[in-house]
């Protein structure tokens, strides 16, 4: 009895040390795209390059992806996260620092995305070694805690943009920065699940590779995170240059995303287990697709405003939903959840990228007609996802009968 007492006190502190480190993660990856027209204000950078800027987070979010799937088994879970969470609080400090020259921005941005890959890689893996149903739910939390600082951060940055203008962002930036570093200490601390096995690359547990709800699950990743990364990247560049809405109101659109965002992955925990996973994923892509499409074909505020909370509410709960899809052929494996993120986040290095390179050429509102055809195709990696476990469970059905 003392054993399963430890054990589940254990357990919550590993999980309210990753719900905040995750938090962390949300506030420094999200305003990224919030930042951008300030850094083409103040630098005079193009669509083009703010593209690829853009791009090079999840450029350095794939890499670290990648990266840490193996890391683990090399150095140990904690000296891993500690040595990619590092860069974010380094890309901050350049940020800060108002040094403007492209390459060393480039970089910063590479950094971010370093340390976000690791973030992400790390939480999700330690969110997978609670039992059951605990771990659904660890999911949906772990995910609200990114909404949460995903929605402050924007609304930090406009407050501080406001009374301090010209300067105001590399405030923020400061912030951001201070946050991260009690980010590296929350890693430092944490209590971490025993690591079982040897640790070399040799021994990493491959057989969720010949289980087809790990691919699905991937499948449905990879739409979602291109759709999710080129909305974030762009909405506020596209409200404010479509002349929609006034710079500041752009800038808190930002934070209202990720505000409704929270509530949906709070509702979603509230509803784990009384709606099954296949149809709440579902009702989800369908909503996502339809208010996106409202979002775009908007010329005035109110209409947009909707459709943009309306995606916000759909898109809550995809990506925890599809990744718990997948990762019950993964628990506690590092290399499987690094290869489930990586297959989720390729299209992240492709679509804002190619958003701003289509914007540059034909405007902002053909760059985001591109976002329309990826909750499109959400929505039916979505449908084949669910048809297919279903003839699955029809054939095992049959079988028993």
């Amino acid at each position: 009895m003392d054993e399963t007492l430890a054990e589940q006190k254990r357990q919550d502190a590993l999980l309210h040390a990753t719900l905040f480190a995750f938090f962390v993660s949300g506030a420094a990856s999200q305003p990224l795209g919030s930042f951008i027209p300030f850094l083409r204000e103040t630098y005079g950078f193009s669509y083009d390059l703010s593209g690829v800027l853009l791009s090079c987070q999840s450029v350095g979010n794939l890499a670290s992806i990648l990266l840490t799937g193996f890391l683990p088994y090399a150095i140990g879970r904690r000296r891993s996260i500690l040595l990619t969470s590092v860069w974010m609080a380094v890309a901050y400090l350049i940020f800060a620092s108002g040094l403007g020259a492209t390459s060393l921005l480039i970089s910063a941005f590479l950094m971010t995305g370093v340390a976000r890959g690791g973030n992400s890689n790390f939480s999700n893996t330690m969110i997978s070694t609670l039992p059951g149903e605990r771990a659904t739910r660890g999911y949906q939390l772990l995910h609200g805690c990114f909404a949460v600082g995903a929605l402050l951060s924007p609304l930090l940055l406009v407050f501080c943009t406001t009374r301090l203008p010209g300067f105001g962002w590399r405030v923020v930036a400061g912030i951001l920065c201070a946050l991260c570093v009690a980010q590296i200490v929350t890693y430092a601390k944490m209590p971490l699940p025993l690591e079982t096995g040897k640790r070399s690359v040799k021994s990493v547990d491959k057989s969720f590779l010949r289980q087809k709800e790990f691919w699905l699950g991937s499948a449905m990743l990879f739409c979602y995170i291109s759709a999710e990364y080129a909305i974030v990247g762009w909405l506020v560049t596209y409200f404010q240059d479509v002349g929609i809405l006034n710079a500041n109101h752009s800038q808190m659109m930002n934070s209202l995303l990720w505000l409704v965002i929270f509530c949906g992955r709070m509702i979603g925990a509230y509803l784990t287990g009384k709606l099954s996973r296949s149809k709440l994923l579902v009702i989800d892509g369908a909503g996502m697709f339809a208010f996106f499409l409202l979002m775009f074909f908007s010329r005035t505020a109110v209409p947009a405003v909707i459709g943009l909370m309306g995606v916000g509410l759909f898109m809550a709960t995809i990506y925890p939903s599809a990744f718990a899809f997948g990762s019950e052929s993964i628990r506690g494996n590092d290399l499987g959840c690094s290869i489930m993120i990586l297959c989720g986040s390729i299209g992240g290095v492709v679509t804002p990228a190619l958003v701003g390179f289509v914007a540059e050429r034909s405007g902002i509102h053909a760059g985001m007609g591109l976002i329309v055809m990826l909750t499109g195709l959400l929505l039916v990696s979505i449908l084949l996802s669910v048809i297919s476990v279903k003839r699955t469970e029809k054939r095992k059905s049959g079988l028993v009968v």
